[in-house]
């Protein structure tokens, strides 16, 4: 009798396909109310499901996470299925560990596009001003610099002019280096060519 039900209900595939959970139940005409659940649940749990995903990725069952931590297998499952508020920062940090991954946790509103930009911007200010100080301490190290920052250099031109490219009406900008004026060393060349040629006249 049971089976005659579940066969009468049971869901048909669409053949559609969604990119997200959410997607799928705003399509398909989920309630709202079930859906702000979701979402509740969601913003709830994201560092734990981040953690499962590290472990993951780094190979690592429930057992292996299990013996770092000192606990027991059922406890980084009751971790894993459970939410952002009952985490310490000391499993977070043998996540990391285990995983070989730096895990930033940061509290506070989202930032802008703009002001994430300025946090990263600030971010290679700093490093930046570090790595000059570093090239003090030797030729070899100087030119290694050098070349990091001749290769920065272009990166963030190429990222600049990507996204200048997106704008609307935009036009298309060329990303090249082109040196102005001939080298040192050439210019003095054609400097002394010139002065011969014209004691020559």
């Amino acid at each position: 009798m049971n089976t005659e039900n579940e066969k009468k209900t049971a869901a048909k595939p669409t053949g559609r396909k969604y990119a997200s959970v959410a997607e799928l139940m705003r399509v398909e005409g989920v309630s709202q109310e079930v859906q702000t659940h979701f979402n509740e649940i969601v913003n709830a749990t994201r560092v734990v499901h981040q953690l499962a995903h590290l472990r993951h990725i780094a190979g690592l069952t429930q057992e292996e996470m299990a013996d770092r931590l000192r606990v027991t297998q059922s406890a980084v499952s009751k971790l894993e299925s459970g939410r952002d508020e009952d985490l310490t920062l000391g499993q977070i940090r043998e996540y990391a560990k285990a995983s070989s991954e730096r895990i930033c946790v940061v509290f506070g509103k989202p930032l802008n596009h703009v002001e994430a930009v300025k946090v990263c911007a600030n971010g290679m200010r700093h490093h930046l001003s570090a790595l000059a100080s570093l090239a003090h301490n030797g030729e070899e190290m100087e030119r290694e610099i050098q070349a990091f920052f001749g290769e920065a250099f272009f990166n963030i031109l190429s990222l600049l002019s990507a996204s200048q490219n997106e704008m609307p009406n935009s036009q298309k900008i060329e990303v090249r280096m082109q040196l102005m004026e001939p080298p040192r060393a050439k210019r003095n060349l054609s400097a002394s060519r010139g002065s011969t040629e014209m004691a020559q006249a």
